[in-house]
């Protein structure tokens, strides 16, 4: 059975900050993260630095941050490739910081002080190690994309100018409105944080979904560190908030009565976005899509957005693949294909092999199993996987795939 650990060192003492765990089992002994602590610093002594080496059962990766916090990720049984541990730890650092600061993380002495400070970013961690075993409770793509999940949704004009009415009144540029953890609108400041950002900001909303009124002190972990912002998130329905990104103005409960009125004549539109799901793509597009399809993901890297739907032919071409299947088959083919394979056409994250020669650099690839196929076509700045019945023949998969990038893609507008 697959497992994951994440263990939080000092990098200068080796002292455990944290251990979290996602799948059967215990986590490993505080005994043992001590051995493998001290293998790395035993490298580190000789002039070699540790990344990463395999147990007959488990793959290990090692990462410092700052001279200061070190992460080691355990991985059982399932083997995934280097770039996608790298960049899960790396996410894992970024969630320390989006809560706690930079300066706060690694200029501390005192080690239970630390150890305390660090708990409220456990539930971010808890999910990113769900995430990484392609749990069915967690079917996203944004922590292997580095861009943000998103809805297509039919009013998209009329969300942007509410948004920006909105977001102006809070003395801030950067707003979205989000559905269930999934970007449908955001302003230009928004989408020019940076990839990790994007990834984590969604996810870190997407955890308390109860309360109608939330007013919390982050850190932009690429942008602002060390200063904070006050994330203020207001609830419009049961499944739609809007977040904005501020300073010490206004109140919570000044911005929750600004969106009691400024959103009440598009309340209709709001609601309207419960019937994009579980498809997140609006009719319109969706109509388009040829029966054959079962399920797609669709990237644009220039614009950090992705959009995922499995729930596509749910039980008539694939009796054998239920929703979490068709997601875990796309993430496979994904930490498979891409990067490996085709080169990410803009800026995934920094850690994506490039193994290829430049002269000979695929658009396009394949992967055919007794259950699937899965179609992947590069078309800068898109990466488009789509999920087929494996009796589909592969040349009929290219022509629907290409038609497919197409409907998203055609247009003065994109879609995504």
């Amino acid at each position: 059975m697959a497992w994951c650990t994440v263990v939080g060192l000092s990098a200068s003492s080796g002292v455990p900050l944290f251990v979290r765990h996602a799948g059967p089992g215990k986590p490993p002994a505080y005994a043992l993260i001590g051995s493998l602590n001290g293998v790395h610093v035993f490298g580190e002594s000789h002039g070699v630095t540790l990344c990463s080496t395999r147990t007959s059962n488990a793959t290990l990766t090692w990462k410092t941050y700052h001279d200061s916090i070190r992460l080691v990720l355990i991985r059982g049984s399932e083997v995934v490739g280097d770039s996608c541990d790298n960049r899960l730890l790396d996410l894992m650092f970024a969630s320390l910081v989006l809560i706690q600061g930079l300066d706060n993380l690694t200029s501390g002495t005192n080690i239970e002080r630390l150890k305390r400070e660090i708990r409220p970013s456990y539930l971010l961690l808890d999910e990113l190690l769900s995430r990484a075993m392609s749990s069915s409770n967690n079917p996203g793509f944004s922590h292997l994309t580095g861009c943000a999940e998103c809805v297509i949704p039919p009013d998209q004009h009329l969300l942007q100018s509410e948004l920006e009415k909105y977001a102006e009144g809070a003395d801030s540029s950067c707003a979205c409105v989000m559905m269930n953890g999934q970007v449908v609108s955001g302003t230009r400041s928004f989408w020019s944080l940076s990839h990790t950002e994007l990834v984590l900001l969604p996810l870190l909303v997407a955890l308390n979904t109860s309360t109608v009124g939330r007013d919390l002190p982050i850190y932009l972990p690429d942008k602002s560190p060390n200063v904070p912002f006050r994330m203020l998130v207001v609830k419009l329905t049961g499944h739609v908030s809007v977040v904005t990104l501020c300073g010490p103005t206004p109140s919570l409960s000044e911005m929750m009565r600004s969106a009691s009125s400024l959103w009440a004549p598009v309340y209709q539109v709001l609601e309207s976005l419960t019937t994009l799901m579980p498809w997140n793509i609006a009719p319109s597009l969706l109509s388009q899509i040829d029966n054959s399809v079962i399920g797609l993901v669709l990237i644009n890297y220039d614009h950090k957005k992705c959009v995922c739907c499995v729930h596509l032919s749910e039980d008539s071409k694939s009796p054998s693949l239920n929703a979490a299947k068709k997601s875990a088959a796309l993430q496979s083919v994904y930490r498979t294909v891409v990067g490996s394979l085709l080169q990410p056409p803009a800026m995934p994250p920094d850690d994506f092999p490039s193994r290829l020669h430049p002269d000979h650099t695929p658009l396009e690839s394949y992967v055919s199993t007794d259950n699937y196929k899965v179609y992947v076509m590069q078309s800068s700045p898109y990466h488009l996987l789509v999920l087929y019945p494996p009796a589909l023949p592969i040349q009929i998969a290219r022509r629907v795939t290409l038609r497919t990038l197409a409907i998203f893609t055609k247009g003065k507008v994109p879609k995504i």
